[in-house]
């Protein structure tokens, strides 16, 4: 027997266990994907209803954004840049501060008008309400540098 024999032995000895792995892992993944998207009430069709639920809360509250008054507005928008550039999908403090307003989720929870959930599902007017509605009840001190 020569050598390179001996080595292409060696070699298919380690790379078929793994490609036979590896083959496996695609398989039940695919199985998982099928399985999470049919009828049955899989992740797929839970997706779906959230997102179609976070549409209609963003049409209400772009309906509530216009009876906000040009002042809450203004504050809105300046603080909200200050905050986090205006993006309403921005994390800051390690995942604790989210949105546009930096919201810590406890507070975005409790605050007036909002839908619950996690702000960052949610557009900006959506946010921009629920600020001005908690700046309405407790005043600014959520927000001590931007508000």
């Amino acid at each position: 027997m020569n050598v390179s024999h001996l080595v292409a032995s060696s070699k298919l000895r380690i790379v078929l266990p793994l490609v036979a792995a590896a083959a496996l892992l695609v398989l039940f993944s695919v199985s998982a994907t099928t399985s999470a998207g049919s009828s049955s009430g899989g992740v797929g069709v839970e997706v779906d209803k959230k997102e179609g639920r976070v549409a209609k809360v963003n049409a209400r509250y772009r309906r509530l954004w216009s009876n906000v008054k040009r002042s809450n507005k203004r504050w809105a928008r300046s603080t909200a840049r200050c905050e986090s550039g205006g993006d309403p999908k921005a994390i800051g403090g390690g995942g604790a501060y989210r949105g546009a307003f930096q919201f810590l989720r406890s507070t975005w929870k409790r605050a007036p008008k909002s839908p619950g959930g996690d702000p960052i599902r949610y557009a900006y007017k959506t946010q921009a309400v629920v600020a001005v509605a908690l700046k309405k009840k407790v005043g600014r001190s959520p927000w001590p540098v931007c508000g």
